[in-house]
């Protein structure tokens, strides 16, 4: 398996699974802060939903689909950098 940055895992594409459970997350943490606005409901069972949403959703979101088309050679431009600080000099001169 190829490893991934952070920026990649972000803009590859996300199973589908993986794309309902962001919905599920998102739900949660807006059904917190819905019930955040009650009066009567506990702030520690409206924080909790919120903070639970978010994790679920923002976890999901580094669920990667990997085939053929999605390699790091695609997510990236590995090529364009150069290898080393003295090729970065001979280049500026």
């Amino acid at each position: 398996m190829q490893k991934l940055t952070l920026w990649q895992r972000i803009i590859s594409d996300t199973p589908a699974f993986f794309k309902k459970v962001q919905i599920f997350g998102i739900g949660l943490a807006g059904l917190g802060g819905t019930l955040a606005t009650i009066h009567g409901i506990p702030s520690g069972l409206t924080t909790s939903l919120i903070s639970a949403g978010t994790a679920v959703a923002a976890i999901a979101q580094f669920a990667v689909k990997m085939d053929e088309t999605n390699s790091v050679d695609t997510c990236s431009n590995a090529s364009d950098k150069p290898s080393s600080p003295e090729a970065v000099e001979s280049s500026a001169n």
